[in-house]
């Protein structure tokens, strides 16, 4: 019991009381068979018990019914949010890599939830204060009233030559407070829960959701999608919520990471927005946000959330954007120290960021007249595009032709300051 309500299972009280209460009202009517069989005759003893059955029962389900008047759980009221308006990153334009950084405007406004019918939560209320009301203004009268009513009963049932009248009145002060104890407790912790499980996003969906690397990036920034049925059908029930429904930074964050990657990247970053400025210590949320805002190519926001954050490969990913020196130099710290991590030579991204990398380093190089540093660029750059091509030639092939030879007016254009005719990048890119 004492470890049931310390982990919050409140509804333990629930069932140990009900397991009391049938246990005791079996054990008080086995005794008054008992009872009735040694003083009276059996017939009139089982007629008893019997009367005794439907009036407890009785007593019980009236008692139930108004501790579930009493126990109706409140819907909570939540205002509905206004029109989110997503500024375009500070800065707009292009980067010093000629990167085109600016994106319009964007207005999003969240769903609007259907609004809960309280019609019940209403009567509920309503009744309990005239209930109330009635109750304390007639308080002298109830005693008399309930041995009067006893009485009554007792004749009626031909009960009152062997104590009728204590006994009826006994089986209503057992039977209909527990039934209102039972109705009350039930409804606050068994119904309560349930409402919740309804009205609120499931648990295991939003923990798939937001299991670790649960939003990547592919090596040109966008989004993958969800790729086990796992995280398809944690996806598929957040989304059947609208925003309005969430309470919490984690069913928010969870929502917009589902968004995310089923490419409603604006809903996506509303949501992230408020997860993060809800609780902001969480880097998860942090890098979730970074990556929407990638995806969106709002880089100067996704930097300005990521300070700080040295050691990710989104971070890696936006200081590529950053302006040379300190872009590139801060992207080859970063993937240098991912390199060193556990299944990095099987981290696409991270070699092809890395090549990029190296590319703007040659560049820098060439631009500056420092030909032992462009030679050293030149060849740290071929090296991350062998281990990108080991990893995948299908997709770090075209990806990384594209980077070399751009199309003249191209921002990706991270490897074109390596010769067109170079030995080395032909031999593997050609």
């Amino acid at each position: 019991m004492t470890e049931a309500l310390r982990r919050g299972d409140f509804a333990i009280i629930f069932h140990w009381f009900f397991r009391c209460f049938v246990g005791a009202a079996i054990a008080g009517f086995v005794l008054l068979l008992a009872v009735g069989v040694m003083t009276t005759d059996s017939k009139l003893a089982l007629r008893a018990v019997a009367i005794s059955l439907f009036f407890a029962a009785a007593c019980t389900v009236s008692g139930w019914l108004l501790g579930l008047l009493f126990g109706i759980p409140r819907t909570l009221a939540r205002p509905q949010p206004i029109a989110a308006t997503i500024a375009p990153a500070s800065g707009g334009g292009t980067d010093a890599s000629g990167r085109d950084n600016a994106t319009a405007p964007a207005t999003v406004t969240p769903a609007v939830a259907s609004r809960v019918n309280t019609n019940l939560e209403d009567i509920s209320d309503w009744l309990t204060k005239t209930l109330v009301g009635v109750g304390l203004t007639q308080l002298y009268f109830v005693p008399h009233y309930l041995w009067q009513s006893a009485n009554k009963i007792s004749t009626a049932a031909n009960l009152g030559d062997h104590g009728g009248q204590t006994l009826i009145l006994a089986l209503f002060l057992y039977f209909a407070p527990a039934g209102f104890w039972l109705g009350y407790v039930g409804t606050r912790t068994i119904l309560t829960k349930l409402f919740d499980e309804v009205e609120r996003p499931p648990a295991a969906a939003i923990n798939a959701t937001l299991a670790p690397d649960a939003l990547k990036i592919d090596p040109q920034g966008k989004l993958d999608k969800a790729t086990t049925a796992e995280v398809k059908a944690a996806d598929a029930a957040l989304l059947r919520f609208p925003m309005t429904a969430l309470s919490t930074p984690r069913e928010l964050a969870a929502w917009g990471v589902a968004n995310a990657r089923n490419n409603n990247l604006d809903s996506a970053a509303v949501a992230l927005q408020e997860a993060t400025r809800a609780d902001p210590s969480d880097p998860l949320f942090k890098q979730a946000l970074a990556k929407v805002y990638t995806a969106q190519s709002r880089n100067d926001a996704a930097l300005q959330v990521l300070q700080g954050d040295n050691d990710s490969e989104v971070a890696l990913f936006n200081a590529l954007y950053e302006a040379p020196p300190g872009g590139f130099t801060k992207a080859i710290e970063i993937g240098t120290r991912l390199a060193q991590q556990p299944g990095a030579d099987a981290n696409l991204n991270l070699h092809i960021w890395l090549a990029s990398a190296y590319g703007q380093q040659h560049a820098y190089a060439i631009k500056t007249d420092n030909s032992e540093l462009a030679a050293q660029a030149r060849s740290n750059a071929i090296k991350e595009v062998e281990a990108a091509l080991k990893i995948s030639t299908m997709i770090a092939k075209p990806l990384l032709r594209g980077l070399w030879q751009a199309t003249p007016g191209t921002a990706d254009d991270d490897l074109s300051s390596i010769r067109k005719d170079d030995p080395d990048l032909s031999r593997l890119l050609l």
